[in-house]
């Protein structure tokens, strides 16, 4: 073959069903430990007398620590002969970073939580998700991209469930999300470990004429060929996760604060619905245009924040519910339009390097919640709440208006 090409000795299909099982537990032991803190952060806020800026930094020092992992190790998945040696260590990033979660007393210990969390969130997505894709069936990774939402989704969700649970019932609310995270991951470490098909993932590389030009291709020229549609879904993208971080971060103390809601259990039901809409818009949105579905998204983010607006100026939690249904259904739209759109118009030789700046500015957008941090300290947390509202909301008009002027060729 004159292409580059990956050799993949499997053993029969029938053992497969094990190994994607654990790939899955592992995804989602990831996200859980990145969602069950959300309901905590006023409790940590109130016990430990963090200031705003010290409650998004923690917040932050996720999305801190998968950037570091996607510049370290992004590249290494598809390099390895043998798949667990990523994602094994990856699951004790993951369980370390439980395991601080559950014993934190300090503004450092919960920073370095987080941090451990993301790197072990981002050096695992990319060897779970090329697993999966081996030992998926071969439909060009569609079940392997199923099997990979879903898992994101359920983690996503659960996360704030059991935080949730364990506010309400007060028992060791602070720890106990953080045991079953480890537990899990615990698991699927030992899945993946013993469970891996007997044949190895062997991993050939050939120095063909389309790889050498894709190592000689440069992020400029990448740019240069897309023009102002990648960075028109890069903001995007970028916007809807600004949204989203901040709906994480401060979303606890604007329930309690602005909304009078105050039993911290219901906020983790919230979240968790508001996730997992998330990822049912996500499944819903592969079956649209690409286009259209960006451009509802941005509609869809554009209303939302509008209307979650008017539900702090009347104090409706009927409203907030409303606005965060649609909040997440703009989220799993504008990521799925987005990142499909990007593939589409990306060089070949380039695709690579403008996908990883996308996700790179995508991540960016998590320290919007510390500029929050600092007006809530300075000035009020409603007005930091109106700030982002209105702030979004022009973006989103603008970003509808061109999305819909826009042509997108491959």
């Amino acid at each position: 073959m004159s292409d580059s090409f990956a050799i993949n000795h499997a053993p029969a299909r029938t053992s497969h069903f094990v190994i994607m099982l654990f790939l899955a537990l592992a995804l989602m032991a990831a996200l859980l430990n990145s969602s069950a803190p959300t309901p905590l952060y006023p409790l940590y806020q109130h016990e430990l007398g963090l200031t705003a800026v010290s409650l998004t930094l923690i917040y932050g020092a996720y999305a801190a620590g998968v950037l570091i992992s996607l510049f370290g190790v992004g590249n290494m998945a598809g390099k390895v002969q043998d798949l667990r040696s990523m994602i094994v260590p990856a699951l004790f990033m993951v369980f370390c970073g439980a395991l601080l979660f559950a014993r934190a007393d300090s503004f450092t210990l919960l920073f370095v939580a987080r941090l451990l969390a993301g790197m072990g969130t981002g050096a695992l997505t990319g060897a779970a998700n090329m697993a999966l894709v081996h030992f998926g069936p071969k439909d060009r990774g569609k079940v392997a991209a199923l099997i990979a939402t879903l898992s994101f989704t359920s983690g996503l969700a659960l996360g704030p469930i059991f935080s949730g649970i364990a506010l309400q019932t007060g028992f060791h609310a602070t720890s106990l999300p953080f045991i079953l995270i480890m537990a899990i991951s615990f698991i699927a470490a030992l899945g993946v470990m013993f469970k891996w098909p007997s044949s190895p993932v062997i991993i050939v590389h050939e120095k063909t004429k389309d790889k050498v030009e894709a190592e000689n291709s440069s992020l400029l020229s990448g740019l240069q060929a897309t023009g102002k549609n990648f960075f028109l879904c890069s903001v995007a993208l970028f916007t809807s996760w600004a949204v989203a971080a901040s709906i994480l971060a401060v979303g606890p103390g604007v329930s309690e604060s602005l909304l009078d809601i105050h039993n911290r259990g219901i906020y983790g039901y919230v979240i968790a619905a508001y996730l997992t809409i998330a990822g049912i818009s996500q499944i819903m949105s592969r079956q649209l245009n690409a286009r259209h579905s960006l451009l509802y998204g941005c509609l869809a983010q554009t209303l939302s924040v509008l209307v979650f607006a008017g539900a702090i100026a009347l104090h409706s939690v009927i409203l907030a519910g409303v606005g965060m249904i649609m909040g997440g259904y703009a989220y799993g739209a504008i990521f799925v339009g987005s990142a499909t759109l990007v593939n589409m118009i990306s060089p070949k030789a380039s695709h690579a390097r403008l996908i990883s700046l996308y996700y790179v500015i995508a991540y960016v957008a998590n320290g919007i919640p510390i500029l929050l941090g600092v007006v809530i300290d300075h000035a009020s947390l409603l007005l930091a709440v109106n700030l982002l509202c209105m702030a979004s909301a022009i973006i989103g008009i603008i970003l509808s208006l061109m999305v819909a002027r826009s042509k997108f060729t491959t």
